[in-house]
């Protein structure tokens, strides 16, 4: 079996796939780098280059307006997390470089473009001190998943090799109600949103 297989067909790869099917989500690549071992990727200059490569391709394919990931403190402070935030970081700017991954680019097909807007997944107050979570970025916008809860117990469920009681954070996740907090990169402090495309063309 190819690594690109195996990859495939791993119980998180699997779980993940479940998780986003429950979310709506039609669109879902993997990269196959060491889960546990991001630090070590990104030291290595030839394949951090190609881990931002990846997430440049996938922007310039799929060109969201939107785009989000963990913030700098890795969510619960997991360093992959920390790696990831700082990569996607780099990726949404290089991304509408013509410069950059420009043979990428022409081999693909595919023209540069940047996501308009970057949020950084962060936490309320009581999540903060309920889980004894680092420091988080500052909330901006908040967005009503109000008839979703279930939709996202259920993807949460999914995670089995994520979490080894499920059950005490079930109801953590649903303590936290009917709203999701993000904090838009680069806005200022006294912004409030209620909208993740508020400013942006919607034709």
């Amino acid at each position: 079996m190819s690594a690109s297989a195996a990859l495939r067909r791993s119980p998180a790869t699997v779980e993940l796939r479940d998780a986003a099917a429950e979310l709506g989500v039609h669109v879902l690549e993997v990269f196959d780098y060491p889960d546990g071992a991001l630090e070590k990727v990104e030291e290595v200059d030839a394949v951090r280059e190609r881990f931002i490569g990846d997430i440049v391709r996938c922007l310039r394919v799929q060109r969201p307006q939107v785009a989000m990931c963990f913030g700098p403190e890795g969510a619960y402070g997991h360093p992959d997390h920390k790696v990831v935030s700082r990569l996607t970081v780099q990726a949404c700017t290089l991304s509408g470089d013509p410069a950059a991954y420009e043979l990428e680019a022409l081999a693909l097909g595919v023209s540069p473009w940047s996501p308009s807007k970057l949020y950084f997944q962060t936490a309320t107050t009581m999540a903060v001190e309920s889980l004894k979570l680092p420091a988080q970025p500052p909330i901006t916008t908040r967005i009503s998943i109000r008839g979703f809860e279930e939709a996202k117990l259920r993807a949460f469920a999914h995670h089995q090799t994520q979490t080894q009681e499920w059950e005490p954070l079930r109801k953590f996740v649903e303590s936290q109600g009917a709203t999701e907090v993000f904090s838009l990169v680069g806005a200022p402090a006294d912004l409030s949103e209620d909208d993740l495309f508020a400013g942006l063309d919607s034709a």
